[in-house]
């Protein structure tokens, strides 16, 4: 099935293409989409077949920006794999904080991978943290989730400690990452003895909201939460907790389901007063979403000055 086919059965074409039937033998799991439609909206390399290049790429430009400005690395966590980069603007005293979770469906990219942005966070004047926080290789979800957690309690303790200010720590994040860091911003931190607000804000790049349709396609073959974890880790399913402004970002050729996750989220923020903005990234795929952070005067660089007031 071709990705205009795909778009035309299941209705997420412009009008002027029109629409058809879902075929009488493709039963409809969830929406409109069959289980064949559902788990190509769930496979990333079916909307970007460069997908292994454009991953490959953030590593190289990563480390190109690592040998140029080694950041500093601190343990945020019990494991010896909690680590955190830390890039800061030389001298810096209260910078404001961006914390940026990466993706890769769980499973994929380090730390290592996520320094590209470094420069153009640091040339503003702000620090760039971006921690490991493992993989379903080795954990389950509920593990990342917590370490995610911990990642920002951190941050927030010893923001000081390296020129941050404690009271300006902003999140980033995309894909998989961007499902992570929801999950940390629904997170009471009052019960960990830091500010209902210790988060100020945080932008989120197609990420997924609501488990339920995720579970429904192929990636519950590495996925495994019980039902109780499903609710759990649904962030869309616990609005009340979240207590910053978040800006949510698409790229206009990513897949239709994150598109959706991210227009039914953002809807919702917006109904509730907690949206900063929203924005579709043009002629990018759900891979080249992020890299434009690499880019200090790129659109989604802007939304992430905005947020933090640079």
């Amino acid at each position: 099935m071709h990705r205009r086919s795909f778009l035309a059965a299941t209705g997420t074409l412009p009008l002027a293409y029109g629409t058809r039937a879902m075929a009488a033998d493709a039963r409809p799991v969830f929406l409109n989409y069959s289980q064949e439609q559902i788990d190509k909206a769930y496979d990333q390399s079916f909307w970007a077949p460069q997908m292994a290049e454009l991953e490959a790429q953030d590593g190289v430009n990563s480390a190109a920006v690592r040998r140029k400005m080694p950041p500093r690395t601190e343990r945020y966590g019990n494991s010896d794999a909690d680590l955190m980069d830390i890039f800061v603007p030389p001298g810096a005293k209260k910078a404001p904080v961006m914390v940026f979770i990466h993706g890769g469906a769980w499973t994929r990219n380090t730390r290592e991978d996520a320094s590209y942005p470094a420069p153009t966070f640091v040339g503003r004047g702000a620090a760039w943290l971006a921690p490991d926080f493992g993989s379903l290789k080795t954990l389950r979800l509920p593990d990342m989730v917590e370490n995610c957690r911990r990642a920002l309690e951190w941050t927030v303790r010893n923001a000081e400690s390296f020129g941050g200010d404690p009271d300006r720590v902003f999140l980033s994040a995309h894909s998989s990452g961007a499902h992570l860091a929801a999950c940390v911003l629904i997170t009471d931190w009052t019960q960990r003895g830091l500010p209902r607000d210790a988060i100020k804000g945080a932008m989120l790049m197609s990420g997924m909201y609501d488990l339920y349709p995720v579970l429904i396609s192929s990636r519950s073959t590495f996925l495994h939460i019980t039902p109780e974890e499903e609710a759990e880790f649904s962030p869309m399913r616990h609005l009340s907790r979240i207590t910053c402004p978040i800006a949510v970002l698409t790229a206009d050729e990513d897949s239709p389901e994150f598109k959706r996750q991210s227009h039914v989220f953002a809807d919702a923020l917006a109904g509730m007063g907690r949206l900063a903005g929203r924005k579709v990234v043009f002629d990018a795929n759900h891979f080249q979403e992020p890299e434009r952070l690499a880019h200090a005067d790129s659109e989604v660089s802007k939304v992430a000055f905005s947020l933090m007031g640079l």
